[in-house]
């Protein structure tokens, strides 16, 4: 019942609440506060051309934005990207000991001159009004935090292309319900945005993802961070299931590791914050024991009655069906109709792996590549 609700009930709870009961931020499209991106960059030669094209192509006041990159021990050919850029708007800061995303941007959000900080990554494309999309909502004063909508291209029509896609408009609809109701618990590191104000700096002793940790600390200020869908970055998704696996992994140690530092907004007295934070999040991470325990249980009470019979059936079926979909996948480079199995199969082995790594301090600060 755990499983049913944090995947089907919760998001169902708050689709209906959203659409029944919405408190509407007051957004104002001519509202242009000076504002800073900021990037964390390792090794992005192959897309940062591009990202700075995308950068000075945004409609937005070009005397009202700067592009701070903050580059983490690159050894290939990105600082050097950085540095011939000719637009005052674009600032490499160079760093040359890599110590990991965290790190960076405690260096880098001192040196912003923005009233408003817009968090991005390296190889997210903007659309052209994503950042005044995303500052709009800062007219009004009770919203501390704004997360944009992630959209993803598939690089090769592969089950990891298209579980992630699957995954990720789930995700938003999620999100976009729950901005409408109070505040989202957890934004997108492609496009999300925070009073600069509100920031305080991250620890870096270990892997966390910035951003979930950094809006949990905008609600913990008693701010609202709410969704906008009209601020779209694109992105291209994970070229296989191999490379979405390893991702995975990284994410769900990071967020394992992020406990200890939002166990207050835990309380049930932060109201909706702490309700959606179980429910979505906390829930959802727990997922792989909980279906271990639903397993174990089954077989034990097997002989007490066909309802178990049954149960223990439905579980077979998503068990075998993620197992066909993964031979299919290698074999033959298709899923087929068994993709969502496949893919929560392949997500909840990451978590169980996640929390190993994150129990046992084995997950890095820095982020490695996946070797291709």
């Amino acid at each position: 019942m755990l499983i049913i609700y944090t995947y089907l009930l919760y998001p169902l709870m708050v689709l209906v609440w959203a659409h029944l009961w919405p408190q509407p931020v007051k957004a104002d499209v001519g509202h242009t506060p000076y504002v800073s991106m900021v990037v964390a960059a390792y090794n992005e030669e192959d897309v940062l051309e591009a990202k700075i094209e995308n950068c000075l192509a945004l409609d937005y006041p070009p005397d009202r934005i700067e592009f701070l990159f903050g580059s983490d021990g690159s050894s290939d050919r990105t600082d050097e990207i950085l540095d011939s850029c000719g637009d005052p708007r674009i600032r490499g800061l160079f760093y040359p000991d890599r110590a990991g995303k965290l790190s960076v941007l405690n260096k880098v959000v001192p040196q912003a001159r923005g009233e408003l900080l817009v968090f991005s990554d390296a190889n997210s494309m903007y659309d052209p009004r994503a950042v005044r999309a995303l500052v709009s909502h800062f007219a009004d004063p009770d919203v501390g935090g704004v997360c944009g909508r992630l959209r993803l291209m598939p690089l090769e029509d592969n089950a990891g292309s298209k579980g992630e896609g699957l995954y990720w408009r789930y995700e938003n609809l999620i999100k976009k319900a729950e901005g409408a109701i109070r505040s989202v618990i957890g934004a997108n590191g492609a496009i999300y945005a925070i009073r600069r104000r509100l920031f305080r700096p991250l620890p870096t002793e270990v892997a966390l993802a910035d951003d979930f940790l950094i809006p949990l600390r905008v609600l913990e200020d008693a701010r609202r961070v709410t969704y906008e869908p009209r601020a779209v970055a694109t992105e291209n998704t994970s070229p296989d299931m191999r490379e979405e696996f390893v991702r995975k992994v990284r994410i769900a140690a990071a967020n394992f590791s992020a406990l200890p530092y939002i166990a207050p907004m835990l309380s049930p007295l932060r109201g909706f914050v702490a309700w959606a934070l179980w429910s979505h999040k906390i829930l959802r991470w727990l997922v792989p024991f909980l279906a271990l325990g639903a397993l174990g249980a089954n077989l034990l009470i097997l002989r007490h009655g066909p309802l178990y019979v049954g149960v223990l059936i439905v579980q077979a079926m998503i068990y075998v069906g993620a197992l066909g979909a993964y031979f299919g996948d290698r074999l033959f480079g298709r899923a087929g109709v068994l993709l969502p199995f496949y893919y929560f199969a392949m997500v909840n082995v990451a978590l169980a792996l996640g929390f190993w790594r994150s129990v046992t301090g084995r997950q890095e600060v820095a982020w490695k590549r996946v070797p291709r």
